[in-house]
């Protein structure tokens, strides 16, 4: 991904819309929206969390809606771990 510090929450939804779209194809992205976006710190490191919803495009006339979170690294901006 990209290796820009992670400032606030708007460059965190950005990366991991970068992510998103490395992972299922931009072109198959038809939308995604932020329902939270965090800053956590931790024992060994501190993180921003993402979450939200996607919605992909899987056909002709089909779409699939998933639920997804992220942990990005606020000094390189790339993804920790993520589910969905």
């Amino acid at each position: 991904m990209s290796d820009a510090k992670i400032q606030d929450a708007t460059s965190a939804q950005a990366a991991a819309r970068r992510h998103l779209e490395g992972h299922y194809g931009a072109d198959k992205i038809r939308g995604v929206s932020f329902s939270r976006a965090w800053y956590s710190t931790g024992a060994r490191r501190d993180v921003w969390e993402v979450e939200g919803d996607v919605e992909i495009k899987k056909g002709m006339f089909r779409k699939e809606h998933r639920h997804f979170k992220y942990q990005i690294d606020p000094d390189t901006g790339r993804v920790i771990a993520f589910e969905g």
